[in-house]
């Protein structure tokens, strides 16, 4: 049985309006006709209102088509993808919980590909989703995608998140799959796979795992356990940074684990016991140098982002300073002012001392010679250190090295600390003596200084502390390196 004109019209405007997400649309289309969602198999379309709209993430679409019509949630279109596929592959949290409240079972129904939803969500990093489809139906660990498990899949594509994720469900559900090689021609487990790709947080998350830390020696079909896949990969810096990890770890392991082994025996518990308090000792203190260098890991090339606001910045201050120095605090004697003739009106005869003085020079350097001469040392300062930091800035220099960001640190605080400073001075110089004698003016002078001096050792010992950590780790890496080497 064919669709009328009329018919065919109206399904053209459901379809157009799950693409818009238009639930005024559909209300008004089931007022016309009551039976056009079911009128939907006899379209010529290849997948139905609620695969569309569940790929383009229109969640009060999706949950008005749900409501009026549940059987939606099982339908395929022309690749045997249900809607819980789409809205798993592109993440949609909000859709993927409306499916599975509906009904879960499309939770283990494979594509033409092999694929279910899980697998979708694995690969493409929806680690929410990933959890909500294992939740729903854990039966969903034990489907392969050309014969590799979700754990597999999450090496493949490198969602170290997503594996967490996973790892903790499966540690709770039975901890078996781990331990699954896949089912080509290689066997390789998810420790081989992480090696091979020379993923070094994977691996060190996988040696943390107490379970899944007996991976390490398994072997995978052509007899190679993952220490000989690292052997048989090129040499650079994360082959040695895996190596060490793995030699670590043996050494805290027996001859009978079947690790492999840097000694030839195992060493007594007498021996063991301050070798585990050293390591503990060793890996407290890592911690804590890893918490201090998080507080100053920024997200992307932060540097490279706020190059042209730092120069902005910086050429600001350089302004500023410039400006305050032809523009002293207290003026400058102005013209028709000769050294016979001092200034009555400035009254200031005294303090000249018969000095000589000329147009255009600052009032302050006769009157408070010493004030002003630190107002003009601290003004220079802070224009030389503004314009050191744009000529570095607009120079082309990268801005990789920790070194390099360090001198750009100390730069903005030498610069923004004699500013301030000259401020000060400014303010002395300008402020009328019965006013200075204001205790109100006295308290705020003095906790301006100290929270600023406070803020600024602060900032000082953290950014210093961060060029040591990188030093130090630099120097550890070295002497690694240069031990692998001649262990070798």
């Amino acid at each position: 049985m064919g669709t009328s004109h009329g018919e065919e019209e109206r399904l053209s405007l459901l379809y157009e309006a799950s693409r818009n997400g238009s639930v005024t649309t559909l209300n008004s289309l089931l007022k016309q006709e009551s039976l056009i969602l079911h009128k939907i198999s006899q379209s010529g379309f290849s997948e139905t209102p609620l695969h569309v709209s569940s790929l383009l993430g229109h969640l009060e679409f999706s949950k008005a088509l749900l409501t009026y019509k549940p059987k939606l949630a099982i339908e395929v279109d022309v690749s045997r993808n249900t809607p819980l596929h789409l809205a798993s592959a592109e993440g949609h949290i909000d859709i993927v919980k409306e499916l599975l409240k509906v009904n879960n079972k499309p939770c283990l129904f494979p594509n033409e590909e092999g694929k279910i939803p899980l697998h979708y969500a694995v690969m493409r990093g929806r680690t929410e989703v990933a959890r909500e489809l294992v939740k729903a139906k854990p039966e969903s660990f034990s489907f392969l995608d050309n014969g590799c498990t979700v754990f597999h899949l999450c090496v493949i594509y490198n969602h170290l998140e997503t594996l967490k994720g996973l790892v903790e469900l499966e540690l709770v559900i039975s901890g078996k799959l781990l331990f699954s090689t896949s089912s080509d021609a290689t066997g390789n487990t998810i420790f081989h796979l992480a090696v091979s790709s020379k993923q070094v947080e994977t691996i060190r998350y996988l040696l943390s795992i107490p379970k899944a830390i007996e991976l390490a020696s398994l072997k995978n079909d052509m007899g190679l356990t993952a220490y000989d896949i690292l052997k048989r990969s090129s040499r650079d810096f994360k082959t040695l940074e895996i190596q060490v990890m793995l030699m670590e770890y043996s050494g805290i392991r027996t001859e009978n684990d079947g690790i492999f082994q840097t000694h030839s025996h195992s060493p007594s518990p007498q021996v063991a016991r301050p070798r585990i308090r050293r390591k503990k000792k060793r890996n407290c203190l890592i911690r804590i140098l890893k918490w201090i260098g998080g507080w100053f890991r920024h997200k992307g090339d932060w540097v490279e982002e706020m190059r042209g606001n730092l120069s902005l910045v910086s050429t600001v201050i350089a302004t500023i300073t410039f400006q305050s120095l032809i523009n002293p605090p207290g003026g400058s004697i102005q013209q028709g002012l000769s050294q016979g003739s001092p200034n009555e009106a400035l009254n200031c005869t005294m303090l000249y001392n018969n000095e000589s003085y000329c147009p255009g020079e600052a009032v302050s350097s006769f009157r408070l010679q010493d004030q002003f001469l630190w107002y003009v040392i601290f003004n220079t300062i802070s224009f030389i250190s503004s314009l050191s930091v744009t000529l570095l800035l607009v120079s082309g220099v990268p801005m990789k090295n920790k070194a390099l960001i360090w001198l750009l640190s100390i730069g903005m605080c030498v610069t923004l600390t004699t500013l301030a400073l000259a401020y000060l001075y400014a303010l002395r110089m300008v402020m009328p003596d019965h006013l200075r004698k204001n205790k109100a003016f006295s308290i705020t002078i003095e906790a301006s200084i100290l929270a600023w001096a406070g803020l600024l050792v602060l900032i000082m010992v953290l950014i210093t502390l961060r060029l040591i950590i990188w030093i130090v780790k630099k120097f550890v890496r070295a002497i690694r390196k240069l031990f692998t080497f001649v262990i070798r």
